[in-house]
């Protein structure tokens, strides 16, 4: 009989030490990977229920608001006439 015992591998602990180590790192990861993207999608559904309930009342007319910003801009500068006037000063300052 000899006493010659058989190496032990020496991977065999450090490869079970990485899969305990790794496994709940990549299972973390993969959640927290869904929970981004499930609240992700309820701000986007969020969104878009908000710019469909407010949309109808803020209808955006580029022609309107120019005719409407001319027309405040002309009532500026009769105002700023007529208070020249008033106040018998002549000229527009």
């Amino acid at each position: 009989m000899s006493n010659a015992t058989a190496p032990s591998a020496p991977g065999a602990a450090g490869d079970s030490l990485v899969g305990s180590v790794l496994g709940p790192f990549v299972l973390l990861t993969l959640l927290g990977a869904v929970l981004a993207a499930v609240m992700y999608v309820q701000k986007k559904r969020r969104s878009e229920r908000l710019r469909h309930r407010l949309l109808p009342m803020y209808s955006y007319d580029p022609a309107e608001e120019l005719q409407e910003s001319e027309h405040e801009l002309l009532v500026e500068a009769e105002e700023h006439q007529v208070r020249g006037h008033v106040l018998g000063l002549g000229a527009v300052f």
